[in-house]
């Protein structure tokens, strides 16, 4: 009405200027423009406006609706026909535009959110892109996304402060409820209308019910339309396919440490258990022996039996010792306590802890000048002492050498035997638990096969890194790199 008065108001200073006929074009004009701006309705109604206003100020007699030619009756009918035509075709193609402009939006925020579900790894995260891009898209006040974990009800919210949150969560709950015992054919197909104008759908998974997604009214109290409230619960849709996968993997993740446990478990009695019952079973029959009553045992034979106890013991205390140990490693009850100590007196210190026969069989290489380095003493003798064991598991009756230098602003220790070497593919799963290869001449080895793990924990916690390498011409070296700085851990070199 505004356009066409206007109009019709600026035409009248030139109505001499013009004939009666082009008026018509001038009108058609201002349809056109109402119709692209407003839409079609507004279109047709300013048609007819410009239909009476031509035949009121520009068709003689001028200042009524009478008509005299009758030309001027054909005139007037064409015009309110084609621009009739016009306005609604306009109107129309600008309506589609703005659902073409809405559906892209549309489609641009469930492309992000798709996105974010694939590659969020947080309900937050996931949350917050699908609040934020519901607010955007709907020119809504604010949103708020409502989660189900277990018994509690978390919320997310977008927008706005809220002053009365604790009555939407206790609403909110009820409606998660409600939504619940709809039939699962019928769940997540349409989103809730409330009586405010907001918008509310449950957030749905193949598990049942696991959330709600509400929209504020608008605050010009606009209504939502059909094609928003879809797109509300395509949102919610995608934000119950994030946590089902959550769930899904939550619960794979707890399958695999199951079956890690049961394998842990398993490795850990298959070996261990020789290990335990040997010892158990030797201190047995040896106990048994001196309890005889029919036997006369001299003092010689008594010692021997108890000599051979002692061993037992001592094997049993050893296996029982390295499984206390990794435990308290992994755990991170043993930490280290780091003093200034000369290398030398600790490989003499883990030379000490072997048997005396074989302790001969140890060659020292170090430099004139020993390095000194801040470590845990009763720890790395422990490293030394295992290095050294395992060495001679493998050696047969040959020597182990063990060394240590000055190396990259750090130090470097190896350990070195001659026997029959580590296979290359082996060269990592030597340091896994309960790992043992094959000793010399094909005989299985003792132990329990915690030496090296124990060892490599006792390592990284200094900051450190071990490696086994090929020695020449035969056998296994394994080699240990330190900083001498706290808290640097160094880089394995290639």
């Amino acid at each position: 009405m505004v356009a066409v008065a206007l109009s019709t108001a600026l035409f009248l200073l030139g109505r001499g200027a013009f004939a009666k006929g082009q008026w018509a074009l001038l009108y058609l004009l201002v349809v056109l423009l109402v119709a692209s701006v407003a839409g079609a309705v507004p279109a047709v109604v300013a048609a007819v406006l410009a239909f009476f206003a031509w035949n009121f100020f520009f068709l003689p007699p001028y200042h009524t609706l009478a008509v005299h030619a009758a030309e001027d009756w054909l005139s007037l009918v064409a015009f309110l026909i084609v621009s009739v035509i016009v306005g609604l075709q306009a109107g129309r193609m600008r309506e589609r535009e703005a659902r073409a402009l809405a559906r892209e939006r549309e489609t641009a925020a469930l492309n992000r959110l798709s996105a974010a579900v694939v590659s969020s790894t947080s309900t937050e995260e996931v949350a917050r892109t699908c609040l934020a891009e519901a607010v955007e898209v709907l020119d809504a006040d604010v949103a708020t996304l409502f989660v189900l974990d277990g018994e509690e009800l978390r919320s997310y919210r977008e927008g706005r402060p809220h002053d009365d949150e604790e009555p939407e969560a206790a609403r909110a709950r009820e409606a998660i409820l409600r939504a619940g015992r709809v039939p699962s054919s019928a769940a997540g197909e349409e989103a809730w209308a409330g009586d405010d104008g907001g918008l509310s759908v449950p957030v749905h998974s193949p598990s049942g019910v696991v959330g709600l997604l509400t929209v504020a009214p608008r605050p010009e109290g606009r209504a939502y339309s059909a094609s928003e409230a879809r797109l509300i619960t395509s949102l919610a849709n995608l934000v119950g396919a994030f946590l089902e996968r959550e769930r899904l993997q939550e619960q794979a993740s707890l399958a695999a440490a199951e079956r890690e446990a049961d394998r842990l478990k398993s490795t850990l009695l298959s070996s261990v258990s020789h290990e335990l019952k040997t010892p158990l079973a030797a201190l047995t029959a040896t106990v048994s022996n001196l309890l005889e009553s029919d036997v006369d045992w001299d003092e010689k034979s008594v010692r021997d039996e108890l000599r051979a106890i002692v061993g037992d013991v001592a094997r049993l205390n050893n296996s029982i010792g390295a499984l206390l140990d990794l435990s308290r490693l992994e755990a991170h009850a043993w930490e280290p306590r780091r003093e200034l100590y000369d290398l030398g007196d600790i490989i003499a210190a883990g030379i000490d802890t072997l048997p005396a026969h074989l302790r001969s069989r140890v060659v020292i290489d170090l430099a004139d000048e020993t390095p000194i380095v801040e470590v845990d003493f009763v720890q790395w003798t422990r490293v030394i002492q295992n290095l050294l064991e395992n060495a001679f598991l493998y050696a047969g009756d040959g020597i182990v050498t063990i060394g240590a230098q000055g190396w990259n602003d750090g130090v470097r220790l190896w350990v070195e035997d001659h026997g029959p070497g580590i296979p290359a593919s082996e060269h990592e799963a030597v340091f896994e638990k309960f790992y043992r290869g094959r000793s010399s001449g094909g005989r299985a080895p003792s132990g329990t096969g915690l030496g090296l793990a124990i060892a490599r924990e006792i390592v990284r916690s200094h900051g450190g890194w071990i490696r086994v390498e090929d020695a020449s011409p035969s056998g296994a070296r394994f080699v240990i790199a330190l900083s001498s700085h706290d808290d640097e851990p160094l880089q394995e070199a290639t």
